[in-house]
């Protein structure tokens, strides 16, 4: 086992450094990077990452990236540190448990000359705090997605009533809707246009600003319910793209949004009610067990010396 250890270390070092080499560029033609460099300037190389790109064909792989790529957690969670100062951050705070971990264990050898528990349970502690951190993480990002799902459902009756008589359009009734917001989230994603650090519009980055094509709210709106995973941005664009294509009067579609969105939101009500009951009726269940014993087991005391 220990011949095999050092050339099988070796080998992974040649495999690191070969991807890294890779990733970096180093192996790849100067034709083929100038070639890259002309089609990423002109908007025609797929700068998405390769995950992204898979995620379209592999859904098992979209749901992967959605849940290890930092970056997207971060920016979805609202956090304003980068990908890398996390990971350091995170890695340092799994190497202080670990050391820890090791402090005490030598405490414990020196005090009662042998180890308080193996020297592995240290990184099993490490790997532990930095999953906690991660944990702490998606439970950031789900909140905020929840609170942009729910705080942009709540604003359908008022954006209805704001735009009934279209002297003020859909996104400026929604920015202004997302300022009174109470919890932030709605107003910390649309203020100075926060949706930019996931959401990539299609044009290229040599075209001057007069020369760039327009891209409607609908299209805006779609891509942040894509990117940050909430569907009612999806659901409030295709209503926007009907508005628009059908000619139809945005009072009526979006009092019907809103009226569809509440009923939705009622029967999830009505679940999340009936599934409580069967939550109740667990404890309560449960609290009659210790007064059976109470019970019973003085009757089977008095049943058994009865019969004997």
């Amino acid at each position: 086992m220990s011949l095999l250890l050092f050339p099988a270390l070796i080998v992974g070092a040649g495999v690191l450094l070969a991807l890294v080499l890779w990733r970096l560029g180093a192996l790849t033609s100067p034709a083929v990077v100038a070639w890259h460099r002309v089609g990423r300037n002109h908007g025609l190389i797929d700068d998405r990452p390769l995950t992204e790109r898979l995620g379209q064909r592999a859904p098992f792989v979209r749901r992967f990236d959605e849940a290890a790529n930092i970056p997207r957690l971060l920016a979805v969670a609202g956090k304003t540190e980068s990908a890398t100062a996390w990971i350091l951050r995170n890695v340092a705070i799994a190497l202080t448990v670990l050391l820890l971990g090791l402090a005490v264990d030598l405490v414990g050898l020196a005090a009662r000359h042998r180890l308080a528990y193996p020297v592995v349970y240290c990184l099993g502690f490490g790997a532990i705090a930095f999953l906690i951190g991660y944990l702490l993480l998606r439970i950031a990002a789900k909140r905020r997605q929840a609170g942009l799902q729910l705080g942009l459902g709540g604003a359908l009756t008022e954006i209805a009533i704001l735009t009934y008589t279209r002297q003020m359009s859909i996104e400026q009734s929604l920015d202004l809707l997302a300022r009174a917001q109470m919890d932030g989230y709605l107003w910390g994603l649309l203020r100075d246009e926060g949706w930019r650090r996931l959401v990539v519009l299609d044009f290229s980055p040599l075209l001057p600003f007069r020369d760039q094509p327009f891209v409607s709210a609908a299209s805006i709106y779609e891509k942040i319910g894509s990117s940050y995973g909430v569907p009612m941005f999806t659901l409030l664009a295709s209503n926007m793209r009907r508005i628009d294509d059908k000619g139809l009067s945005p009072r009526s579609v979006l009092t019907n949004l809103a009226k569809a969105v509440g009923a939705n939101n009622l029967a999830d009500m009505q679940v999340r009610s009936e599934q409580s009951k069967f939550r109740q009726a667990v404890p309560i269940g449960l609290m009659i067990l210790p007064l059976m014993l109470l019970i019973g087991y003085p009757a089977w005391v008095s049943l058994s010396r009865a019969f004997h």
